[in-house]
């Protein structure tokens, strides 16, 4: 909008706000120009309101392209119980009522399969008093998790 044109809206508004109260004045005395008053003070803050620009919306991603850290170079459905398990052991970090109820009985149940006796040592050293202290808190740090997973990994 032109400067002029700013100018001349503004002026016409003003002339027509004074008109007003002149003819509410005159009308209803002051009560008339209380109300004529109010009226023209919340016409005021509307058109405030709507000189205001607008946010610009935000970008939008193009479809078919994913987040590169988020791809996989393997497909879950070649391998479903390998995306199980990495499902699992993300929950695991989010709450200790998964890796409690989920993830530590099945890495329990692998390392016994695999016969690997330093993961199940691993799985048995939180101490149950700290498991049992508040369920719905966070999960296992990642630290714990890794030396599991590696123990689960490594040599028998």
């Amino acid at each position: 909008m032109s400067r002029v044109r700013r100018v001349a809206g503004f002026a016409a508004g003003t002339i027509g706000v004074a008109g007003a109260l002149a003819a509410s004045y005159g009308a209803a005395g002051t009560t008339g120009l209380v109300d004529a008053a109010a009226l023209a003070a919340l016409g005021a803050l509307i058109l405030a309101r709507g000189m205001i620009p607008g946010e610009k919306p935000p970008l939008v991603r193009p479809k078919g392209r994913g987040h590169p850290r988020k791809r996989s170079a393997l497909r879950a459905a070649d391998f479903p119980a390998y995306a199980t398990i990495a499902s699992d052991l993300e929950w695991a970090r989010m709450s200790r009522r998964h890796y409690e109820h989920g993830t530590r009985p099945l890495l329990a149940r692998l390392a016994a399969t695999l016969g690997r006796p330093r993961a199940e040592a691993e799985l048995a050293a939180v101490p149950p008093n700290a498991r049992a202290l508040d369920p719905d808190g966070p999960g296992v740090d990642l630290a714990t998790l890794e030396r599991i997973v590696t123990a689960l990994e490594g040599e028998p």
